[in-house]
């Protein structure tokens, strides 16, 4: 049980494959169901908080390791799908039936396999910083500054307010550091990994059934690095809706959490609403 990953308290439960997940879970009060994907809850956990003040929200860790089932021909674990398929397996251990799913950068990968296989669980999909890469990547700043040596200069461009920076290296340090996973930057910021073809996720986002909700901040580095592909998702997922935060970095989690979770209300409200 990966109780470091998450700040605060932490439940368990093994899944029918025997996979063992994590999760917080907040809200209890509340009668419809959210539930946010992430590698750890800890500077993400005032948005956990504030969205728990509408839904019933599980934070459900992204695992590394144990049993998997979605594998490539080689043998090897497609993690892309495997965190998608661990949120549905879930869901259904649970009993919950229909759900919004929420993701934050990495963590929006398992909302895409939901999109494609288990469409029918979804209310919306929350799909924050980080589309499908249908468009040749435009730089590379993100992942030159998760390689360095030095992770306060990758936090020092991802968040707006200084301030942030001690809580981001106090969770770096409660997580115990490392080196980065290699399935991170194969699959953490690939969802478009989820279908077989780049042809076969365009042909998704052009016909899409559930509200998709895009966010962005204009001084991401991220954003920069896909620029392309962002505009393109933005232009081309059939019935979405795409907000661009002006001024605002990667980390609005720590810079504005608020604000993120003022906007997943609105997409969600506006989902409802038949124009």
């Amino acid at each position: 049980m990966e109780a470091n990953k998450i700040k605060g308290e932490s439940k368990s439960i093994v899944l029918d494959n025997g996979a063992e997940l994590t999760y917080c879970e907040y809200g209890k009060e509340n009668k419809e169901v959210l539930i946010a994907g992430a590698f750890y809850f800890h500077t993400l956990m005032p948005v956990i908080e504030g969205l728990a003040k509408r839904y019933h929200v599980y934070g459900v860790v992204m695992r590394f390791d144990g049993i998997t089932d979605e594998l490539n021909p080689d043998g090897t674990t497609h993690w892309g799908r495997q965190w998608g398929k661990d949120i549905y397996d879930f869901s259904q251990k649970l009993g919950i039936t229909k759900f919004h799913y929420n993701g934050k950068c990495h963590g929006t990968v398992p909302g895409w396999y939901l999109v494609k296989e288990h469409p029918e669980v979804l209310e919306t999909f929350s799909s924050f910083y980080l589309a499908p890469h249908l468009r040749k990547q435009n730089s590379r700043k993100w992942f030159d500054l998760l390689d360095g040596e030095d992770p306060t200069k990758m936090m020092a461009v991802a968040m707006r307010k200084p301030e942030g920076l001690k809580a981001k290296m106090e969770e770096m340090a409660a997580l115990g550091g490392g080196a980065p996973n290699p399935a991170i930057e194969e699959y953490a910021t690939s969802p478009e990994k989820i279908w077989a073809t780049q042809e076969a996720c365009k042909e998704a986002l052009e016909n899409m059934s559930i509200p998709v909700g895009y966010m962005f901040g204009t001084i991401d580095p991220l954003f920069e690095d896909y620029f392309d592909s962002n505009m393109y998702a933005m232009r081309n997922t059939k019935g979405s809706r795409a907000v661009i935060l002006g001024g605002e970095c990667h980390l609005m989690e720590l810079d504005c959490p608020d604000r993120v979770v003022n906007e997943v209300f609105m997409f969600i409200d506006e989902s409802k609403k038949s124009y």
